[in-house]
């Protein structure tokens, strides 16, 4: 078996595991039934509201680097156990990329639908904590690309 094969084993080994069993079909029918019943620009929007809650209730302090930055960050993740992040600063940009966040479905199209949904929550999570670092409330942050196989998203930070 090459490395690639390998890799996304794991992947797949990890993402049946991550999501706790008492809790993946419950996620699964709340992500489907918002996207449903409300559609997808508003759930992602209800998605993004509860990011911003919960980076309210999980505050990561003033951080005087970007290193400490996604220090601070990744500590907040491990504790949620919601995988990693990465932070480049470029431009009067940040890009951040996450990885081996949870992603619950028991199909194509119900996966699609839950990494929509946490795409969503992860911009509040991630917009909130960097207006606790003085970032501004009109600074947009956006999903730039999703990678289901790998449990990726990238975020822009910027203009």
């Amino acid at each position: 078996m090459n490395e690639p094969d390998n890799h996304i084993q794991h992947i797949e080994y990890y993402a049946k595991r991550h999501c706790s069993p008492q809790w993946r079909l419950f996620l699964e029918l709340v992500f489907d039934e918002l996207s449903n019943n409300a559609g997808k620009e508003e759930s992602s929007g209800f998605w993004r509201h509860i990011g911003s809650r919960i980076a309210a209730e999980k505050p990561i302090g003033e951080c005087a680097t970007l290193e400490r930055l996604e220090q601070a960050v990744n500590d907040e993740l491990g504790l949620l156990d919601w995988g990693q992040a990465s932070i480049v600063a470029e431009n009067k940009a940040m890009h951040i990329c996450h990885t081996a966040f949870p992603v619950p479905g028991s199909s194509p199209e119900r996966l699609d639908t839950s990494l929509l949904a946490m795409s969503a929550l992860l911009e509040g999570v991630f917009k909130g904590w960097l207006q606790q670092q003085g970032g501004d409330f009109d600074v947009p942050i956006r999903c730039i690309s999703r990678n289901l196989e790998q449990r990726e998203c990238t975020f822009l930070y910027g203009r």
